[in-house]
């Protein structure tokens, strides 16, 4: 009752931040080091009482608002909108006349399945977070399919637009913002503004437009995140921009783990950026697989053997009808370590056979709810996708995993993982734990941080040329480097 903890004490929100006068405390943590807490100021959730202890808490800081992202602040203010008259507003290097009150703004994360979003005063606070589901799912779960859809006919496209532009109407409407600031993928992003797609269905695979865009919606004005390069959309630029707000040694590692995986290695004047698609391989590419959409197991554990056969704990969100990916990760890390499957994928002993010959393990024979074979195979290929992207990234940067100062996973996938599991099968790279910020979602801070500082997407083109785009397909060695890290072994 004395001070709130909107992040739930994960060290993310910064809301929690007291200054310590007097007595001995525990040393910074990484999340604290991260946001610039390191003394006097400190966070609450973070630091523990070593001594008799004397704070002082900031006034005005306990807030009703719930928030699961990083907060992130930018070390210049600048904001991307400011007044300049009656109903006139400067939005970058514009004037323009709005017909909505701008007293807030809606940053709106464009997610393949999920739209997350926050809604801001014009001084940066967060008034609201929350997400919902994309309405897109009948055009099938990821953005290859959707895109096909968008191009075979143009009554698919326009119909995909409207239904995102309704949503974030709705969003706006029922949150009062007069401005919104929206980022996602390149396909998401195009369809959502109407843009020509034809680019990114054929080589070299370019975004339709570089640069910020800037459109209308209900009388509001919406300013669209800049897209890099391909598959690295306004999400990824918006990933980029909060991590450089971080106070983060180099080297670093930056895999926001997704639908399409951005990756991105962080040197002191250059940037290596990849995208691979990796997503539904971890869910409907398994027989038992699941969506966040339908719900399922995304927690499982071998509990104990009896007569050599694996016998799993679990939890579930709605449903025990599927397994979500970051449970079947922790499923096949935990069968690796007791033996049970080797490093190239092979079942080797414990296994049920069922109709058919599949090989299986069953996590609750009860409900027919199993990891087959096939289903493992069908992760390699889904983890040799991040894992390839990440050793060449690593190699064009001359970079190892042991030169490696944090690794900064990302994204609602990444935050759900079991760390040590993903770094079992290579997931992400062997580091000390202490070297790994799980952050979630980086997007939303990213937007925000660029609404606080136009730098981002006034100077776009500087910080975009500062970049090293590496398309893996051009990669001479690709498919053996793709191959070798089908092994679930360490990265």
């Amino acid at each position: 009752g004395v001070i709130a903890l909107p992040c739930g004490g994960r060290g993310l929100c910064g809301l929690c931040r007291v200054v310590v006068k007097k007595g001995l405390t525990s040393p910074p943590s990484k999340y604290e080091r991260a946001l610039g807490y390191t003394g006097p100021v400190r966070l609450a959730c973070q630091t523990r009482v070593l001594s008799d202890v004397e704070v002082e808490l900031f006034p005005g800081l306990a807030k009703p608002v719930r928030i699961n992202t990083v907060v992130v602040n930018p070390r210049r203010v600048e904001p991307v909108v400011t007044k300049a008259g009656p109903g006139l507003f400067r939005v970058l290097d514009r004037v323009v006349e709005l017909t909505t009150d701008l007293q807030r703004a809606l940053l709106v994360d464009l997610g393949t399945t999920k739209t997350a979003y926050q809604v801001v005063d014009l001084g940066g606070d967060v008034l609201a977070e929350d997400s919902v589901f994309t309405p897109l799912q009948d055009y099938g779960a990821d953005i290859i399919t959707r895109l096909t859809k968008a191009l075979e006919d143009k009554r698919y496209m326009d119909d995909m637009t409207t239904r995102l532009r309704g949503l974030v109407s709705e969003i706006a409407d029922k949150h009062n913002a007069g401005l919104v600031l929206l980022a996602g993928n390149s396909v998401m992003e195009s369809i959502f503004f109407g843009l020509k797609l034809d680019s990114l269905a054929e080589y070299p695979y370019q975004p339709p437009t570089r640069g910020p865009i800037l459109d209308s919606l209900g009388g509001r004005l919406v300013l669209g995140f800049p897209m890099l390069h391909g598959y690295l959309g306004g999400d990824a630029y918006a990933d980029l921009v909060a991590s450089l707000e971080l106070r983060l040694e180099t080297p670093y590692l930056l895999i926001d783990i997704g639908t399409n995986t951005e990756i991105f290695l962080v040197k002191e004047n250059v940037v290596y950026g990849t995208s691979t698609p990796s997503g539904p391989a971890f869910e409907t590419g398994v027989s038992r697989g699941s969506t966040i959409v339908q719900g399922g197991v995304y927690e499982a554990r071998i509990d104990r053997l009896e007569n050599g056969r694996p016998v799993f704990s679990y939890k579930y969100l709605v449903s025990t009808s599927g397994i979500l990916g970051p449970a079947l990760v922790s499923i096949v890390a935990d069968l690796r370590r007791h033996g049970l499957v080797d490093e190239n994928g092979k079942f080797t002993t414990g296994y049920a056979t069922i109709e058919g010959g599949l090989k299986v393990f069953y996590i609750d024979p009860s409900k027919d709810l199993y990891v087959s074979q096939l289903d493992v195979r069908n992760l390699q290929k889904a983890v040799a996708a991040v894992k390839s992207g990440i050793r060449i990234l690593m190699r064009e940067a001359g970079v190892s995993s042991s030169d490696l100062r944090q690794v900064v996973v990302a994204g609602n996938f990444g935050a759900a993982l079991d760390i040590e599991d993903a770094m079992a099968i290579g997931l992400v790279p062997q580091v000390d734990r202490e070297r790994v910020l799980v952050v979630g979602n980086l997007v939303l801070p990213g937007l925000r941080v660029a609404f606080l500082d136009r730098e981002y997407l006034v100077d776009f083109r500087e910080i975009a040329g500062k970049m090293v785009f590496v398309e893996l397909p051009k990669v001479a060695d690709y498919m053996n480097v793709w191959i070798d890290s089908l092994r679930l072994s360490p990265l």
